[in-house]
């Protein structure tokens, strides 16, 4: 009972947080980049919850419970991902000033690869919210006994009711408790197995005693050097091409926040999976035998705190997921609206009317992905992680070569993008030769197709080299064009 009214009071919480965040969303900018007008530890802690998510919470504690430290690999990329945007690329993206990745692809290399990226992202956005539906519905089943069914859809009503009446000034609102909360419940779980398995060295005793290679960084074997180097590439390369995380950069209030929250995301992300790697290598000493490894999260929650802790717990993995559930949606609403209403149906919308279909794409895609996760088989990691190597092989090296080589056209952009999507594709028939995932190999013909198609093909013209490479302040001057495509006119931009 203590578990149910923790998960009632939160959820409502939201929705409360949600219609306040709504008071303040006057336009499409408002609603799908916060106006961008966030902070350095708001925005830290919105792309921190945005990629934890759920799955993160259930299925890599089953992954570290299975693997032991041996699955370290599969959160260094996710580090790496974050060093390398604190140094260079949020900075740029920032600078950039669009919403969308398709923005981005418009005006670098042409139009063509604006919409098939709009397509594709809009799909991807259903796979991303039913991975945050059936992560958030299996722990709530397991803990509170309420069947999964009915778990999706409470959860699904809540998330869609927080994001479409508020947007991302409801997520980065409720971030920074989310942040709080699910580092608190991380350490908490440590903290009580630990006590139960005797302290730290014990614990690690233990493991070596129960298997050697649970303390092994590759796992006794069971990772080799092509799965570690794929999980690395996959989150490391891979975050690159997902639009819930460049619009983050498009949030920030200038180009410094952008860099410094990145800074600071990379030290939450540290804090966060060390106890997780903890907690699963203990649960492994304290409950061996768990088949279902996605369920490794819920038992701790039950068996090693006490409810109110557990209910804490509980509350920040959905907190965590509603925020990356929220994010996604709002990149379908937004890329549907400005990537595809406004580019090829009707150039001219602007103002209410543009929100408003943003909002109304938004809940038709919500609701699809509900009702679709009410079939689900999959487990919750692969769910994410396929999705993300499919776009990652797409889009990232495009998005990499783009800011960072000036001769990159518009013919090489395309080949990129069709190389690496095809490469990913062909590697999922082939079941992941060699234990690589797709996006490894993708990333080599995706980016081997860039450079030599551009090189056989006329340079971009000069106006986009002057845009994307010149002095500072000429990325700056289409910001204004962005403004009043999304209804908000030159003058937001022009305070930022």
């Amino acid at each position: 009972m203590v578990y149910v009214i923790i998960l009632l009071l939160y959820l409502a919480a939201l929705i409360f947080v949600g219609k306040l965040a709504s008071r303040g969303v006057s336009s499409s900018d408002d609603w799908a980049v916060a106006g961008r007008s966030l902070g350095v530890w708001s925005s830290a802690a919105s792309y921190f919850t945005t990629v934890l998510s759920a799955v993160s919470f259930i299925g890599y504690m089953g992954y570290y419970y299975q693997f032991g430290w041996g699955g370290w690999w599969n959160w260094a990329g996710t580090l790496i991902c974050t060093i390398l945007f604190a140094g260079f690329f949020a900075a740029r993206l920032r600078r950039f000033g669009g919403v969308t990745i398709s923005d981005f692809l418009d005006r670098r290399f042409g139009k063509a690869h604006g919409a098939i990226a709009a397509v594709l992202i809009l799909f991807s956005t259903v796979l991303f919210t039913m991975a945050q539906l059936v992560a958030s519905a299996s722990i709530i089943k397991v803990i509170t006994g309420i069947p999964e069914y009915l778990s999706v859809i409470i959860v699904g009503i809540v998330f869609l009711a927080f994001t479409v009446t508020g947007g991302m000034k409801s997520v980065a609102w409720t971030s920074v408790l989310t942040s709080v909360l699910i580092l608190f419940g991380a350490y908490a779980l440590m903290i009580a197995i630990l006590g139960k398995t005797g302290g730290f060295w014990e614990l690690h005793r233990l493991a070596y005693t129960e298997d050697p290679a649970l303390l092994d960084p590759f796992a006794g074997g069971s990772i080799g050097a092509g799965l570690a180097l794929s999980w690395c590439v996959t989150w490391g390369i891979g975050n690159f091409g997902l639009p819930q995380l460049i619009t983050k950069f498009n949030s920030c209030k200038d180009e410094k926040t952008a860099r410094y929250s990145q800074g600071i995301s990379g030290i939450l992300f540290v804090l966060f999976y060390l106890p997780l790697m903890v907690i699963g290598l203990g649960m492994r000493i304290l409950r061996p035998g768990i088949v279902q490894t996605d369920t490794v999260a819920s038992i701790a929650m039950v068996e090693m705190v006490s409810p109110l802790i557990g209910g804490i717990v509980l509350a920040a993995i959905l907190g965590a997921a509603i925020s990356t559930a929220a994010s996604v949606l709002l990149q379908a609403g937004t890329t549907a609206t400005r990537d595809i209403y406004q580019k090829f149906i009707n150039p001219n919308a602007e103002g209410e009317r543009v929100l408003a279909i943003s909002k109304g794409t938004t809940l038709t895609v919500g609701i699809i992905s509900i009702v679709l996760s009410l079939f689900n088989s999959s487990t919750v990691l692969m769910i994410q992680s396929n999705m993300v190597g499919v776009l990652g092989s797409m889009l990232a090296m495009t998005i990499i070569i783009g800011f960072t080589w000036k001769r990159s056209n518009a013919q090489g952009g395309m080949a990129g993008m069709l190389a690496g999507i095809l490469t990913a594709v062909i590697w999922y028939v082939l079941k992941q030769p060699f234990g690589w995932m797709p996006i490894l190999p993708a990333i080599f013909t995706s980016t081997a197709a860039n450079i030599l198609v551009s090189l056989m093909t006329p340079a971009p013209p000069k106006e986009t080299v002057d845009e994307f490479f010149g002095k500072k302040d000429r990325i700056e001057e289409p910001k204004k064009k962005f403004a009043d495509a999304a209804g908000t006119g030159g003058e937001t931009c022009g305070q930022m």
